[in-house]
């Protein structure tokens, strides 16, 4: 049976029988896989430890008939801090839940798992005290912005980022307000807004912040002025374009919004 050696971080896992589990992993050099951890759920498993949900990991799998099977594992980074803080971890489960739904399985996309993989790492440190974002008393504001940028950066990837510099149906420039359309992709200006009942209302203030977003450096990512208003109005705008693009109903920002605080 042949096998082989990939490194990925673990985006999910399920049971899968009486003893093992069902793992997803999200892989630089050969993108999403699911594969077998036989035993795992057994007290005495060396893989069911080493299997964590967001943890980063070396595994030899061997190729199956179905579904390949992992025999070894090596945990390269844990995800502790994010366990410790319970608004970082929801929101690197949201990306995880991004990552799971929009990629195909064995389409390596080494770009965004290098994304995937730094927004996890932003997520898990503390947030820097140079942040222009205030943080705010549930400690929600650097999680927010971290996965808000995540996420339109990974609707670049996969071809889907939107138009939010000029109106798609006229080019015109947006002033003061405009209407977002998730059906269309992007901004439509006050007199092409009849093109899509759909649409939401946007300022335009938040929709050139959005642009900026999802151009912004890590490094001048702490210094990224986004208030709380327009970071609510943001994250509404995207969460919607992601259900549309997707087609599906993301469970992990209803979560999110149980503990009080918006997903985006």
């Amino acid at each position: 049976m042949p096998v082989y050696k990939a490194e990925g971080i673990v985006l999910r896992r399920r049971t899968l029988r009486e003893a093992d589990r069902l793992v997803t992993l999200f892989t630089r050099e050969r993108g999403k896989i699911a594969a077998v951890a036989r035993g795992a759920r057994k007290p005495t498993s060396r893989l069911g430890g080493r299997l964590e949900p967001l943890a980063r990991v070396r595994a030899l799998l061997a190729v199956g008939r179905t579904l390949d099977v992992i025999t070894q594992v090596e945990v390269v980074a844990g995800a502790p801090r994010l366990r410790g803080d319970l608004q970082a971890w929801m929101h690197a489960v949201y990306a995880a839940e991004l990552v799971d739904r929009s990629v195909g399985e064995r389409e390596p996309l080494p770009d965004l798992f290098d994304l995937f993989a730094r927004s996890l790492e932003l997520l898990a440190a503390p947030a820097p005290a140079s942040a222009s974002v205030p943080i705010t008393a549930s400690g929600d504001a650097w999680p927010q912005l971290v996965v808000l940028r995540f996420a339109l950066s990974l609707l670049g990837h996969l071809g889907y980022a939107p138009r939010l510099d000029a109106c798609l149906a006229c080019g015109r420039a947006v002033a003061a307000s405009g209407w977002f359309s998730p059906a269309l992709g992007g901004v439509l200006c006050g007199r092409c807004r009849t093109q899509d009942a759909g649409v939401l209302p946007a300022s335009g203030l938040t929709l050139r912040a959005m642009d900026a977003l999802a151009h912004t450096a890590e490094e001048d990512l702490p210094a990224f002025d986004l208030p709380a208003a327009q970071r609510a109005e943001a994250g509404h705008l995207v969460q919607r374009y992601l259900e549309e693009r997707l087609e599906v109903r993301l469970r992990s920002p209803l979560v999110i919004a149980s503990l009080g605080s918006p997903a985006l």
